[in-house]
C-alpha cells in the first residue's frame, strides 16, 4: 500500500481573541479554528470536506496546502514534514506538489487563458518555452484548447473555472486542493467541473475539496464532516 500523501497528527490552529474594550491585564480567550485533528489521506483518493460555515473546513484546507502553519501538531505532505521547512521550502512544496482551485477563479483579467495557465510556473522561474506546451495540454484536458487566446471577460463562468483547473494541473501535482470549485456555477456547469475533478484522480493524484453541495460530496470516495474544529464524522464510501 502506498504511503499517505497527507498526514495530520494532533493538529491545532488557534487565533488570538480580541476584546471589544481592552482593560489592563485582560486577555480574550484564543479562538480555536481547528482542534487536535488527526487524519491520513491516501494517494488517488477523492475526499470531500463538508460542514457548517465557520466549522474549520477552510482552515483545514489551508493547512493542507501549506498556506498556513499550525499552532501545534505535525503535518506531512507527500512525506515532507512541513514544520521543518522555512518559507522558501513551503513555497517550493506548493509549487512542486500542490495544485489549487478556488471558488472565485483568481484569473488575471488582462491575460489570455493560456497565459493564466502558464503564470504560476513562470513566476516560479520556469522558461516560457518549457511551460507553454504543458499549459496547452492542460487546457486541452479541460476541453478549452480552442479558447487559449481568450481573456477571462470573453469566457463563461464554467470556462473560467476550467482555466483555473488547467492552471492547477500544469505542474502535474500529486495533490489537488479545491475550495468550493462549483459554488458560483449553475448545476449543469458544476457537474461538468466535478467530472473534470473526479477524472483527474488517479493512482498518483489526490483531490481534496471543500463543498457545501451534498451532490458534490456524494461523488467522493470519502467524506470528512467538520464541526467546531473537529472531525465529527469520517465516512469512507468506497476504496480509492
Amino acid at each position: 500500500m502506498s504511503d499517505p500523501i497527507v498526514v495530520f497528527e494532533a493538529v491545532e490552529k488557534r487565533y488570538r481573541g480580541n476584546l471589544a474594550v481592552e482593560e489592563e491585564g485582560a486577555h480574550a480567550p484564543d479562538v480555536v479554528a481547528l482542534a487536535s485533528v488527526s487524519l491520513t489521506i491516501e494517494p488517488g483518493s477523492f475526499v470531500a470536506i463538508v460542514g457548517p460555515s465557520g466549522s474549520g473546513k477552510s482552515t483545514l484546507l489551508n493547512l493542507m496546502g501549506a498556506l498556513d502553519r499550525p499552532s501545534s501538531g505535525r503535518i506531512r505532505i507527500a512525506g515532507t514534514e512541513l514544520g521543518a521547512l522555512d518559507d522558501d521550502g513551503l513555497t517550493a512544496l506548493r509549487r512542486d506538489t500542490i495544485g489549487f482551485v478556488f471558488q472565485f477563479f483568481n484569473l488575471v483579467p488582462t491575460l489570455s487563458a493560456l497565459e493564466n495557465a502558464m503564470m504560476p510556473a513562470l513566476l516560479a522561474g520556469e522558461k516560457a518555452r518549457d511551460v507553454e506546451p504543458r499549459a496547452k495540454k492542460a487546457l486541452d484536458q479541460v476541453v478549452l484548447g480552442h479558447r487559449v487566446r481568450h481573456r477571462p471577460d470573453e469566457l463563461s463562468g464554467g470556462e473560467m473555472q476550467r482555466v483555473a483547473i488547467a492552471r492547477a494541473l500544469v505542474g502535474d501535482p500529486p495533490l489537488l486542493l479545491a475550495d468550493e470549485p462549483t459554488g458560483n456555477l449553475d448545476s449543469r456547469t458544476g457537474e461538468e467541473i466535478l467530472a473534470l475533478l473526479t477524472g483527474s484522480t488517479s493512482a498518483r493524484r489526490t483531490v481534496v475539496l471543500v463543498t457545501h453541495d451534498p451532490r458534490v460530496a456524494e461523488r467522493a470516495d470519502r467524506v470528512l464532516t467538520i464541526r467546531d474544529g473537529r472531525v465529527d464524522r469520517d465516512e469512507r464510501r468506497k476504496s480509492p
